[in-house]
């Protein structure tokens, strides 16, 4: 939330000349609702269950493809076993919490929108779900962590497309 996965991955797609999958857009598509909308109709463990499920049908497609998915991907142990399957590669992509709150607090009027509110103090809210979820995304061997708040979009995206290059020049040998 915030860190950038829309923006950084529609660039990485478009510089590897794969589609991008964008985990909010497949689930709006999935069940006709936003992250927000469903969290507050259904609760938050529904939420993170479609986003569990968007993630197995991103995976499934035999086209390279890059996907942002919804970070709670990596509170299921299915979704955390899936993303180290071969042919799978990671990027990590994470910011200061304050960053992401400031990015957060600035998007939840606007385009932001669809994406569920946490509180008074969104930057406290992702300190402690960073902390929570570091170890579960670690798990997942990322092929590279990306620290969208101290990089450009631009960046990041060619960090992620440069280690990708590199994996796929390594196993071709």
């Amino acid at each position: 939330m915030g860190a950038g996965k829309t923006t950084v991955g529609s660039l990485a797609a478009a510089r590897l000349e794969w589609p991008y999958r964008d985990g909010d857009a497949m689930l709006e598509a999935t069940t006709g609702q936003t992250a927000a909308v469903l969290r507050d109709a259904e609760g938050a463990e529904a939420l993170h269950r479609a986003e569990f499920r968007v993630l197995q049908e991103a995976l499934g497609s035999d086209v390279p493809s890059v996907i942002g998915a919804a970070a709670a991907v990596v509170d299921d142990p299915a979704c955390r076993a899936a993303l180290r399957a071969p042919g799978v590669a990671v990027a990590w992509l994470r910011a200061d919490p304050a960053v992401l709150g400031r990015r957060f607090v600035a998007a939840a009027g606007g385009e932001g929108a669809y994406r569920p509110a946490y509180g008074e103090d969104p930057a406290a809210f992702l300190a402690a779900q960073a902390r929570r979820r570091a170890p579960r995304f670690v798990a997942c061997r990322p092929l590279v962590v990306v620290d969208t708040g101290r990089l450009s979009p631009a960046d990041a995206a060619e960090r992620i497309v440069a280690a990708l290059r590199s994996a796929a020049r390594s196993a071709a040998r």
